[in-house]
């Protein structure tokens, strides 16, 4: 389960990350010294390592409401409940490592379960139509939140922050017109990210 998981990444993993000096310089843009984010990469890595790759189960809702972002209340701040659990460890130590340069990082959106993600995309055709809703939302079987391996960032800073590591913490941007969405892969921290999608279904 994916919050038996997070509670893996451990109290010397957090502390790795609250010591980095990752710090932002310009959006898209991070910096710190190579010892310092090969120190909380290791931290991701050995967190998501030990929590393990099984399956999200597709039907698990994720959190729905709940507490607001701090500072920035018109965005949630989710608990990783549902996603995988490797990528839940992963973000525990992702956002610690944000908060601890003063950033805030709110997991804005996390698992959606089958019924969550029909459900935004009904929504999204109602508000702005079906052209609009299939360059924002994908359907439940494409979607990578369904799968527990998507995270919606918010605010602005904490997304062009996260941005900036370029992969190296294991999350990615995957779509040029949704900034704050990042999706995990262990494999991104040493292959980098892969070329961006212009929109969900292209």
């Amino acid at each position: 389960m994916a919050s038996a998981a997070a509670s893996m990444a451990s109290a010397a993993s957090v502390a790795a990350a609250a010591s980095t000096g990752v710090t932002v310089t310009a959006p898209g843009t991070a910096s710190a010294s190579p010892e310092a984010m090969a120190s909380v990469a290791a931290a991701v890595a050995a967190a998501a390592a030990a929590a393990g790759t099984d399956s999200a189960d597709p039907d698990t809702p994720g959190e729905d409401g709940g507490a607001r972002c701090p500072g920035n209340e018109q965005y949630a701040a989710e608990q990783p409940t549902g996603i995988r659990a490797d990528v839940a460890a992963a973000w525990l130590i992702v956002a610690a490592a944000g908060e601890a340069q003063g950033i805030t990082v709110c997991l804005a959106d996390g698992k959606r379960s089958r019924a969550q993600q029909q459900a935004t995309y009904d929504d999204y055709v109602v508000q702005y139509g079906q052209a609009m809703a299939d360059q924002y939302v994908l359907p439940p079987e494409k979607s990578a939140h369904v799968l527990g391996l998507a995270v919606d960032v918010q605010p602005y800073a904490a997304y062009t922050w996260l941005e900036g590591t370029r992969g190296q913490l294991g999350f990615c941007r995957i779509y040029d017109n949704e900034a704050w969405h990042f999706e995990y892969d262990g494999q991104f921290a040493d292959n980098g990210c892969p070329a961006r999608l212009p929109h969900p279904n292209a």
